[in-house]
Parts: C-alpha cells; structure tokens; sequence
C-alpha cells in the first residue's frame, strides 16, 4: 500500500503573515492540527497546533503572525512511498505528522499516525478477506487446531472431505471426535513442534492422504494445521495413465508388425510416431531422427499432396524417395476437433502392380488434360455468359471469340442487326484480359462533323467552342485496353482514311494538335452491312476493310438457332422479374412452339421485345400463345444487309383476337362440361378471370 491511498488530500494552506487567531479558528474549524506554509507559491514548512502553542507561551499576541511558529525542515514523503516506510520513519522521529509530495516536488497531503494505523488495519482486513476466499477454493481439505486441539477454523474443502458437515458441527470441537485416528500425530505435532507429512488414513469410506504442520508465532507453537487431501482422483488417474502407456505399448508393437510403412502426425503436422517400415522407406536408421520433426521437413511428397487429400484418403497415388507408393489417410477427432492424422504408405513389391501404376499415369495425364479443358472452357462460358445459348452454333463460336481475344489482331464482328454483336465484344474484351478501358462509340449516332473530335480528341482553342484544356478523344481513353466501332460501315470516308493511318502507323494526333501521340488499343469493329458491297459501291475503303478483317466473327441469326429460344425466353422471364415483379412464372409449351415457327427478322432484340410486351399484358401465371404478338413479313430486297429481308408491318385486327379468344373459352367450357373452375385450371388462369372474360364476351351458360 501506498501512502497517496491514505494521506489527507484536503489541508489547510497559509502564508507565513497569517495571524496565529486565524491559523487557530482554522483548526477549530477544520478540526486539523497542522498546515502547511507558502510564501509566493513555494512550499516553507508547516505549523502546528503544539508549535502555535508554544509560541503563545512565548507572550506572542494573537495578532502576531505565525512566521516564528513555522517548522523546517519537515519529514516528508513521496505519493509512491510504502505505508510502512512512512510508519517506521514518523515512529523513530517522534513526530505524529508528515507532507506527502508529488515528483515535482509539490505538496498533494498530509500524513497523520491515525491514518497510517488505519490504513495498515483495512489492509490486514482486506489480506484476511483474500486469505479465506484463497483458502476456501483450494482443493484440499485445511483445518487448524490450537493448544487444546480443539478445532479453531477449516474451509469448504474440509467440510466436503468430512462428510458435509456445517461450521457449527464442527468448530470448537475435538479433533478426536472429528477425525480420531489423527490425534496422536497432532498432539506429537503440538508437543515438539515436528511436521508430519503424506500419511493414508480412510474417512467416509475415502481414501485420504494428511499432513500435520505446527504453527509458530514469535518462536512459539500456537497450534497446528491439518492438510486432507483425497487421492481417489489421482489413484484413478494413475490406473488410467497405467492403461494408457499399455495401450500404446501395444501401439508400438503392432506399427512394428506392420509390413507397410505407417506414419502418425497430430494437428500441427508434426510426427508422433513412425515405424520401421517408414524408417526403411525414407532411408532413416533411427525413429529419434524423425519424431517431433515436421512432415514437410522428413517427408515432403506427402506433405505436397495433403492440399488435395480430404480427411479420408484411400489409393492416392504418390512418389516417395523415388519409391512409387499407394497412400492411405485416416485423420483422428475427439470432440469434433481433428487431433492428428494416421499415414499408410504401401511401397514394398509394387512390381508386380507396374502395369496399374503406368495405366495410372496415363490416367493422371489424361485428368489433367481435362481438367486444363474444363477450366478453359469454364473461363470461355464465364466470359460470355451475356450470350445466353444452348446452341452449337453459337458454343463454338465463344470457343472462336475466347482463342480470338488473347491475340492483339483486329476482331470484325458481323451480323443482323439484334443478334448480340456488342454482348460478344464486351465478352472478348473481358477475356483479352487488356488492363485500359473498353470503350464503345456508334459510328451511326454520331454527326460527321463530330466524328473526327470523338475518335482523337482536340486541343484547345481547336474551334470555336472548344473546352479549355481541350478534351480526349476515344482512342486516348481506350489507351491500354479495348475500343470498339460499332456500326463501322456508317463511317464517312473521310475519316477512314485516319482510321486506317492509326491501325497502320499506331499513333495519331489531336483535332488542332501538333503532338503525335502513340496508341496502344485493341480495335474490335462490328457492322449489320455487307461491306464487300458498300466496297464495290465506293463507300468503304477496301485497305481498312482488310485491316479491320484480321479475324471474323459471324454472329448466326436467331432463326438458325431455334434452340435457343426457350432458354432465351426463361433469361428474359427472370430479367423483367427484377424490374417489375408480378405473378408471371413463364412462358407455355405452346407460346414457345409458336415462337420457333417465326422468322425473327429483328433476331434476339425482336425476340426480348414481344416477350416484354406478353409480360406486361398477362394477367395469368403463365404466357400463353395467346400473348404473343408477332409482326406478319414481307421480304423486301435490300442488297447493303447481310439479311436481305426486311419486315414490313400487318398487325392482327383487335377483333379477331377477341373472337380467338372467345372461342378458346367455349371449347374449354365445353370440354369440362361447363366447369368453370375445371376450365380456368385447364386454360392455366384463375376461376375469377374466366368469369370477367365470360361477362366481357356476353357469353351466358347455365353450367356452373
């Protein structure tokens, strides 16, 4: 204990001009004996009652100041100090009072005597508290006696040993009514002082081991305690460590006698065991040279292969030390928790098995081919999963586009216009794994004026109108990465020409600039157009056709994909979900078989279209071929497309889907003889919608 704990924080301060009638009505009133002097802020010693009474015997007046009752120097302490340092040095200096101080020196307190008695007193209070909380968790059993070998004091430990018994049972009795095999060696305890230890004695059917130790005080015995302890827990612990070591006697004995080689390991991969087999195996003379060593240190094959074993391996096919093995593993648990692992490793006259093992290898080799194959054909499905297909057509060609997008070759992507062309440029630029921006510009939907400034950028001051600082153009933003010309044969020829010198010479310059800038850009172009025929009709420039037509891609028409369409459908079905949720599960058998006999002139984008639009109009679970809309068309020659057909417009009349839809009804009715709930779940719509289309068509039945 410290004597910051104990000292006085409040004191009264004074100044050596401080009348003694002041500095007495202070202790009067703070009920103190002694106050500490500053002059100027700084500490001067103190006043006391007795030294203001002595001065006052001197013939001081009360009006006189204090100065000449000042003391100094003082016994001071610091706030760290020990309480027991503070009581030795106040008692061997006479003094009742001392000044605590911080480490600058500055006074914090004031110590008295009292405080210290105090002090030590709730201290030995608060040690005789801990003492009997220590004494009353020990696991052995602890009683005093005193002289009269009466019981004084025992904790909880004794009163379980001896049966339960309550303090008031117990205290203050004979130790030889309590336990009255152990009173000689208490009272030969007492008489000579001599500690007795480790003896067997049997209380309550237990067997207990006691020890007798004499309690001293100034040299003197003032009594004796008795120690129990119950050793039925440690003579079960010894039979079953006894038990144990037989175990693992036997343990030993039969990894010897095993004719592989067997390799124990616990958790952290370090070896507990090894017999001499895997000795033998990995050329070792001795097991010290191996037990407590890692796995991965004595054994590194089959460390190397645990990251592809589970728990429980049986056959893996492994090389150690050049030996050809077949291994075996068996992790061990208790409580759930993994606490070693067993290895098996059979390596001896494997000859006879040369065959198997070559025809493993050739499997081994066969599995990491497929395994190489079905990565990248994993990669190939994930990097195009936008192009949603079942198709063989379109399978290979994702196969063509991924084999495509690791080269750094111009990609020309042709197709009818809604087949997916920007889907497969975005999935080529993923798979190039090129580190800049895909950047996409529509040739078409850009004015020709403009053109020139979107692909290169300008410098400032360029035209009127121009930003300050100028602006990049898409080839500087695609720097590093991919740029895509979408619609490329809507481009003016002019421009051309400087699309051609940037494909060539890899460098171009700012709209306004002098600066040359070098380009690093993967160009992918994409067009709905025939361009050998815009070639022949002088609106594409035939040296950037072939400069754009390293690699081509051809996107097949909806129509030679038919397949598709109801993977397609469900793809769409779950997108408009997302957008707006309704009860609509998907598209019938019916509506899909309606949907395969149509042209698609207008391809995957036609196809999302009037799927859209049977969404929004269904009031059922299911879209019917009731639902789908389709255009009727007419071919019309156009000889600028790939697909030569365009549609033209003939919508079915309002009425004659009504009366359709009209008849549909009565057959069903008729069908389900006038069951109108028969007849919606026929129809794959609810009992209260037939009723609304019944009234809407004025159609009147008596069946209910």
């Amino acid at each position: 204990m410290q004597v910051t704990n104990i000292m006085t924080h409040h004191f009264i301060r004074l100044t050596p001009e401080t009348t003694i009638q002041k500095v007495l009505e202070l202790f009067l009133e703070q009920r103190q004996d002694i106050a500490c002097v500053f002059k100027d802020g700084e500490f001067t010693g103190i006043v006391t009652r007795n030294s203001i009474t002595r001065l006052i015997l001197q013939r001081a007046q009360l009006e006189d100041s204090i100065e000449r009752a000042i003391i100094n120097p003082v016994v001071s302490f610091l706030e760290d100090d020990s309480v027991f340092k503070a009581k030795e040095v106040l008692l061997h200096s006479n003094i009742a009072h001392s000044v605590i101080m911080n480490s600058k020196k500055e006074v914090t307190g004031i110590l008295s005597r009292a405080s210290i008695v105090t002090g030590l007193i709730t201290e030995s209070e608060h040690l005789a508290k801990r003492l009997r909380v220590l004494m009353n968790h020990l696991s052995s059993g602890v009683i005093s006696v005193n002289m009269d070998e009466r019981i004084d004091s025992l904790n909880e430990a004794a009163q379980n040993l001896l049966g339960n018994l309550k303090n008031d049972q117990i205290l203050d009795k004979p130790i030889s009514s309590v336990i009255p095999s152990i009173l000689p060696t208490v009272k030969e305890a007492l008489k000579t002082g001599t500690a007795f230890e480790t003896m067997k004695i049997d209380i309550n059917h237990t067997t207990l081991m006691y020890s007798v130790l004499p309690l001293k005080e100034w040299n003197q015995i003032i009594g004796a305690m008795i120690v129990l302890e119950d050793v039925t827990k440690y003579e079960k612990i010894a039979s079953e460590l006894e038990s144990t070591k037989k175990i693992e006697q036997t343990l030993d004995n039969a990894l010897e006698l095993a004719y592989d080689a067997v390799l124990l390991t616990d958790s952290a991969g370090m070896i507990t065991k090894a017999n001499q087999g895997f000795l033998n195996m990995i050329e070792v003379d001795s097991s010290a040279e191996v037990i407590g060593q890692p796995m991965r240190k004595v054994a590194p094959e089959i460390f190397r292969s645990m990251a592809s074993l589970g728990e429980e391996t049986q056959g893996m096919y492994v090389n150690v030390k050049r030996n050809k093995a077949i291994l075996t593993k068996k992790t061990m648990k208790k409580d759930g928790r993994s606490i070693g692992t067993i290895f098996k490793i059979i390596y001896k006259q494997l000859d006879a098995w040369k065959e198997l093992f070559a025809h493993m290898d050739k499997l081994e080799h066969e599995l990491n081919h497929y395994r190489k194959e079905l990565s990248r054909v994993s990669q190939v499905n994930t990097t195009f999963s936008q192009l949603v297909s079942i198709s063989p057509l379109l399978q290979r060609l994702k196969q063509e586009a991924f084999t495509a997008a690791q080269g750094f070759s111009s990609i020309l992507i042709v197709g009818e216009s809604g087949t997916g062309k920007e889907l497969l440029a975005n999935g080529i630029n993923l798979a190039s794994g090129r580190k800049g921006s895909f950047i996409k510009i529509n040739c078409a939907a850009i004015p020709e004026a403009l053109l020139e400034s979107e692909f290169f950028g300008y410098d400032e001051g360029a035209f009127s109108g121009a930003l300050k600082g100028g602006k990049p153009g898409k080839f500087e933003l695609a720097e590093g990465g991919t740029l895509l010309l979408d619609e490329i044969g809507e481009m003016p020829l002019s421009l051309q020409v400087k699309l051609l010198r940037v494909l060539q010479e890899k460098e171009y310059e700012r709209v306004g600039g002098t600066k040359t800038r070098k380009s690093d850009v993967r160009i992918l172009a994409s067009t709905n157009r025939n361009l050998l025929q815009l070639i022949k009709e002088g609106k594409f420039r035939e040296d950037l056709y072939y400069r754009l037509n390293v690699i081509q891609l051809e996107i097949p028409p909806l129509r030679k994909r038919l397949e598709d369409i109801p993977i397609l459908c469900e793809h769409f079905m779950q997108k408009f979900q997302r957008y707006n949720p309704k009860g609509v599960i998907g598209v019938t058998t019916d509506a899909i078989q309606k949907l395969q006999k149509y042209n698609w002139p207008g391809n995957v984008r036609q196809l999302e279209n009037v799927l859209e639009r049977a969404y929004h109009f269904c009031s059922e679970n299911w879209i019917t071929d009731y639902h789908i809309q389709l255009e009727t068309t007419t071919p019309q020659p156009n000889q600028n497309t790939l697909n030569p057909s365009y549609p033209t417009k003939t919508l079915f009349p309002k009425k004659q889907i009504e009366d359709t839809e009209k008849e549909i009804l009565l057959e069903a009715l008729a069908q389900t003889k006038g069951n109108k709930t028969e007849a919606a779940q026929l129809l794959g719509i609810s009992r209260s919608n037939i009723y609304q289309k019944l009234k809407r068509y004025g159609v009147i039945t008596t069946f209910q």
